[in-house]
Order: structure tokens, then sequence, then C-alpha cells
């Protein structure tokens, strides 16, 4: 038995020795070197960034790992001025990246497509145009299964979102991680468009993303009322703490997501929201909203919809549970039933929702 363990060790030691004589580590200290190390990677590489901070660089990365040998790009350095980052990769790490003190005039400041990618411990702090309405977002992501961690996310004052999951692909889309991250000072826009996260658009809300947004906090994000904008299916938000944001977690669009187990404290901001609801089969469980304001009329929002709703209009609210929430001094309702009703032709109130809480009407109008 001793004979055959220490052969069992013997061979596990080989391989791991193989595997590490089989990952090359590469530092870099320019951008000619970056793309002429990136030319060459192998799975299980390390491309680490040092030297000074870079300024006005357009990085475009085309790389591919594998699941158990990832490609790593580490950057040491910070980027400033007009740059952004591009990826098309496979099984790709983005780690350590922080872009502040800059700015762009259209795009993304990161954009990853592909599959399998992840993106950590990367920063994105003030990197705003001197016009509010100069539109871009921070961080895009394309394809699927990737994992946005252990990010922060600071500061933003122009138009744009800043995180955002496209699903225009034809393929595969979504089923993205987004946990752990750290969204904060997110100034008040001046319209729509300056969602803290969203996931899907209008055109494309009825497409299945399967996203998992867990364990993030966003603290003072004051953009707009969709501080969170689902316009998706399938979708899961759970764990996460929102305090002091001057707008509501929204399912816009899409249906079957999930809304549980969030803290969501208002924090003495008047302007504060709850949870707001649109669509078919979700679930709003065993979430602590306290303090909010009455932005969107109560604590949890089930919206009026329209006959026939087009793609970007308020789709009926039927099928909804509400079970197990927590709700404490909140300006407005605890659940309203029929927000906005009246507005923009929105004449149909909920269907079939479970709650165990008393349900409020209302019957004014309201804008959005």
């Amino acid at each position: 038995m001793l004979k055959q363990l220490c052969v069992f060790l013997t061979v596990l030691l080989l391989a791991v020795c193989h595997s590490i004589a089989n990952t090359e580590e590469v530092r870099v200290e320019t951008p000619a070197a970056l793309q002429s190390a990136v030319k060459s990677a192998q799975p299980g590489d390390v491309i680490k960034i040092v030297g000074a901070d870079w300024s006005d660089v357009k990085i475009k990365l085309i790389l591919k790992g594998t699941e158990a040998k990832p490609i790593t790009v580490q950057s040491q350095v910070a980027f400033t001025g007009a740059s952004e980052l591009n990826l098309l990769g496979e099984y790709v790490v983005l780690d350590g990246f922080t872009f502040r003190n800059g700015s762009l005039k259209t795009g993304h400041v990161i954009r990853v497509r592909g599959a399998h990618n992840r993106v950590t411990r990367c920063i994105i702090d003030n990197y705003n145009p001197e016009n509010i309405e100069t539109r871009y977002q921070w961080l895009s992501l394309y394809g699927h299964h990737h994992r946005v961690d252990h990010c922060r996310f600071e500061g933003q004052k122009h138009s744009g979102t800043t995180l955002v999951v496209w699903l225009d692909e034809d393929g595969e889309v979504g089923r993205h991680r987004i946990d752990h991250n750290h969204f904060l000072n997110r100034l008040q826009g001046n319209g729509n468009g300056f969602e803290t996260l969203r996931i899907g658009t209008s055109e494309t809300s009825m497409k299945s993303a399967q996203c998992v947004v867990a364990e993030n906090l966003f603290e003072n994000c004051d953009g707009e009322v969709e501080l969170i904008s689902n316009k998706s299916c399938d979708n899961i938000y759970e764990r996460n703490t929102i305090v002091g944001c001057a707008g509501a977690l929204t399912l816009r669009h899409g249906n079957n997501c999930i809304v549980r187990d969030n803290l969501i404290l208002g924090d003495g901001d008047r302007h504060s929201g709850g949870i707001r609801v649109v669509g078919t089969g979700h679930q709003i469980i065993g979430n602590h909203i306290e303090g909010v304001g009455d932005r969107i009329d109560g604590a949890i929002a089930l919206s009026a919809g329209v006959q026939n709703p087009k793609l970007n209009q308020h789709a009926q609210v039927q099928n909804v549970l509400i079970e197990g929430n927590t709700l404490i001094d909140n300006a407005g309702e605890e659940i309203v039933q029929g927000h906005g009703l009246g507005s923009r032709s929105r004449t149909l109130l909920p269907e079939n929702i479970r709650s165990k809480t008393p349900v409020a009407r209302v019957s004014h109008n309201s804008s959005d």
C-alpha cells in the first residue's frame, strides 16, 4: 500500500512540474511588447503589464486559453487619457486593469467578447468626459459565460450604462455571473441611459439571458430611476446590497426573473426606491427593503400594463410571487398594484399576484 502511494505521489508531482514547465510568464512595458506577447501566448501563460502608466492606448487582445489553462493578462499600471480595452477570447482572465481620469468619445472602456472570460480586480474610476451627454459604456459584455468579480466602478457622471450585457448576437448569449463588485457614486443623469447595470435591451428582451447578479454593493448610485434595468428573461438578482441609491431594482422587460434576499436601504435619500416589476412569472422573495422614498410609490411596485404591448412598452404583470419580504419604514405603500396606471395607455392592472402582504392600489398617473 505504501509503495502504491509513493508511485501515485511521484506521478502527481511529475504532472504538476510538467504543467509549471509549460506555463510562461511574460513581462511587458509597452503596447508593442504586449501585442508581441499576445501573438505567441499559449494556454496557461501569464502576461504582466509593468512599468509606467499608459495613456491614449487602444488595446486589442485576441487570445484563446482552455478551461484547465486560461490565459491571464495582469496589469500593474493604470490607463489614462482615451485608453480602451477590447478583448475577443475564450478562457481569458483580465486581472487588475485600472482606468482612471480619462474619457472616450464613444464606445466602451472595456469590451469583452467570446466565451468563458473573466474580468477580476479591475477598476474604472472617474472616466468621464466634460459633456454629460457624451455616451459610452464602461464595461460591455457580449457572448456568453463571462464572469465579472471583485471590481470597482466609481464616479461615473455621463450618459451610458456602467455595466451592460448585450444579447444582440447570433448563437449563445448571456449566462454571465456578476458578483462581489462595488458600484459607487454614480451622479444623477438628465434622462434615460444612466443605468448602473443593464441586462439586455428592449429589442432583445424576450431572450433568455440566464445571468446571475449576486453579492454586489451599490452605493450612492443616482443615475436614473432604473438603478438596475432588467431587459431579458430568466435572470437572478440575489444577496445584493443597495444603499442610498436614487433608483430601483427594475424588472423593466422580460419574464421569469428571480429577485431574492437583497438588502435595499434608502439611507435618507428621498428619491430612493425598492423593486419595480413589469412582466410575467417573476419571483420577489426574501428581500429586506427599509427606509426607501416614494420614487416608485412603494417598496414593491407592480406596474400597470398596456394592451398588446410592443417590446418597448409595459407588459402586463401576471403570475408573480411576492413572499417573505421585510418592508420597514418606507415612504410609500408596501406593495403597489398598478404603478403608472393611466399614463402611456397603461390600463391593465396586475393579475394573479400571490402575496401574503396587503396590496395598495394607486390611481394617479406616474412618469415611466
